[in-house]
């Protein structure tokens, strides 16, 4: 799945979070709570992303059965085919209990969460395009909810 043999390092911090990243992105994943997590993701994902990012959440779906994802994705450039399909897979498998809420800038990463749910034949995945109004919405699922301040535009 690696783009161009890209190699992606994954490390676990002290604090739990597990930071995945190469020369062209990265990925920090955090447990909020039970069943709710937080990706940030910067730049580009390959297909090499998926195993580390699915691992994470494939561990806190068997330990509370449904899991609800905020990803930051405010600076996320692309994504390649490998990493969304890899994904859309996932959510087709796990689409009764698990959503997620997306926060995106470009139209490019809206479209590949739109053909995510309609590979999945549901809409598993929100998109947002205003920092606080996907902050409310991560609010409504995960009390307390709140990310550092962005600027919007």
């Amino acid at each position: 799945m690696p783009t161009e043999n890209e190699v992606v390092a994954s490390k676990s911090l002290p604090d739990g979070t597990v930071l995945v990243e190469s020369p062209r992105g990265t990925a920090k994943l955090r447990r909020l709570g039970p069943g709710a997590l937080l990706y940030e993701c910067t730049g580009f994902l390959s297909g090499a992303y998926y195993a580390p990012m699915v691992e994470f959440a494939n561990r806190e779906m068997e330990a509370t059965g449904r899991v609800v994802m905020f990803v930051d994705g405010w600076e996320l450039k692309s994504v390649d085919t490998a990493f969304r399909e890899a994904w859309t897979e996932w959510f087709k498998a796990h689409k009764q209990r698990f959503q997620m809420r997306l926060l995106v800038r470009t139209k490019l990463m809206d479209m590949a969460a739109s053909l995510a749910n309609l590979l999945t034949g549901m809409r598993v995945v929100k998109t947002y395009s205003n920092v606080d109004t996907w902050e409310r919405a991560c609010a409504g699922d995960f009390n307390g909810f709140r990310l550092r301040a962005k600027a919007t535009g």
